[in-house]
């Protein structure tokens, strides 16, 4: 491994997990003495097939815009580094505390008091408003507006709790108690199963940053029980018919509406994320071999994709927008008209949903209509391409999926719809 030396200790840097499939932090790590270690997070995170481990940076991949940025930057830290440490009595030099400050300093970090008196509602509440006002400078650390939001509510959630419970609470006390205290409290509060599991997501994601910051270092939330909690939520897909019946409806009266519309077909026609498909314009357009295709580079798996203009697609921008893409709608818009846009496509099937509210199972019946939302348009291409007999690596090739198994448990195919599928095939229409 390729290692920057000094005579009292080792710098390297490394991923968190090799194995992840996901972007994963890249640590400091600074062996020194007999059994000493110290690491910390860089503030960097990448994709563990993007990251050389022999030479210790991100690789050479055209994709990746900053990767000079980042490589310079790791430079620089592992120089620095070793200067400072050089220049130290040899006493501190095997002093963590000491080693530390080093660190915070080249790293930028406030070094005036321990880093173990910042409280955990400060910390969570600092790291919400750095992503506020955008002040995080590490590209792969920043958070998305939806995803600040749901740390924002997580703090709230927090607070309310710390408040009403007198619970004081901080790092040391974030431990398997407090946790089914927090769910409790969630409960009572009225809040669904999915969303209970999306504060307990948020707490572990805020108290991992503390642990690899070196903040915390109280690890009992990492106890196997400490875990979000979840149910399978009432998910739907539009058939081709119902895809149908919605191109052709006239929304001429209702520009908006009509510009949700075209929005979500183009979803439904790319197979996107609506990160992905809320947004697109001419620029993503290029021509191979004489045919047009969108050049997309998805934001959740950060990788590039080309997916074939379908002609309705075409036909859309040609018809409506003059020969451009309608432009960005905000996805909270959308998912308020395309409902009433379904239900006046006549898409009425009653649908049985079953929730997890307050720890009591609800049950209700309701109009498919009001259950369509941006997400809808990537359920429904998946699982009319499967019906249709796509291949299903080349569907997880524009979806994004990563293995099969995620994608059958996404698509929407009733064992009845299955079966046809594979009456259909060679084998069962064999005369062998």
């Amino acid at each position: 491994m390729n290692t920057i030396q000094s005579t009292s200790g080792t710098v390297t840097f490394r991923l968190k997990e090799t194995n992840a499939l996901k972007e994963t932090p890249i640590l400091f790590d600074y062996s020194y003495g007999r059994g000493n270690r110290l690491k910390y997070s860089t503030g960097y995170k990448t994709l563990v097939k993007n990251w050389d481990p022999k030479n210790q940076k991100i690789r050479s991949i055209s994709t990746i815009s900053n990767r000079e940025e980042i490589n310079k930057r790791l430079l620089k830290i592992k120089s620095d580094f070793v200067d400072a440490v050089t220049k130290m009595d040899e006493e501190d030099k095997s002093n963590k505390e000491a080693l530390k400050s080093i660190f915070d300093q080249i790293m930028g970090r406030k070094t005036g008091a321990p880093t173990n008196n910042i409280k955990f509602i400060k910390y969570g509440d600092d790291f919400v408003e750095a992503n506020e006002k955008n002040s995080i400078t590490t590209a792969s650390m920043k958070l998305s507006p939806g995803t600040v939001r749901s740390y924002k509510q997580t703090m709230k959630q927090i607070k309310k709790f710390n408040k009403e419970n007198n619970y004081q609470l901080d790092f040391d006390k974030i431990d398997m108690t407090f946790y089914y205290a927090f769910v409790s409290f969630l409960e009572k509060e009225g809040f669904s199963l999915n969303t209970i599991g999306k504060h307990i997501k948020n707490v572990i994601a805020l108290l991992n940053r503390a642990t690899e910051d070196g903040i915390n270092t109280n690890l009992k939330y990492k106890h196997r029980d400490f875990k979000r909690v979840s149910e399978k939520t009432t998910s739907i897909y539009l058939t081709a018919k119902e895809i149908d019946e919605l191109y052709k409806l006239d929304l001429s009266h209702n520009k908006e509406w009509e510009r949700a519309r075209d929005i979500f077909l183009i979803g439904y026609y790319t197979g996107q994320r609506v990160s992905d498909y809320n947004g697109l314009n001419n620029n993503h357009i290029k021509i191979f071999d004489g045919k047009e295709v969108f050049e997309i580079f998805q934001k959740k798996t950060k990788k590039t994709v080309f997916i074939p203009i379908h002609h309705r697609i075409k036909e859309i921008m040609t018809l409506r927008y003059n020969g451009n893409l309608p432009k960005k709608l905000s996805d909270q818009h959308i998912n308020e008209y395309i409902k009433k846009i379904g239900r006046k496509a006549k898409i009425k099937e009653n649908v049985m949903t079953k929730i997890t509210i307050g720890g009591a199972i609800k049950e209700e019946t309701i109009p498919k209509h009001k259950l369509i939302g941006t997400h809808t348009a990537r359920r429904s291409f998946c699982t009319n391409a499967y019906l249709s007999k796509m291949p299903v690596i080349d569907i997880m090739s524009l979806s994004g999926h990563t293995t099969e198994k995620e994608f059958y448990n996404y698509i929407k195919v009733t064992p009845q719809e299955r079966a046809i599928k594979i009456a259909d095939s060679t084998f069962f229409n064999s005369q062998i």
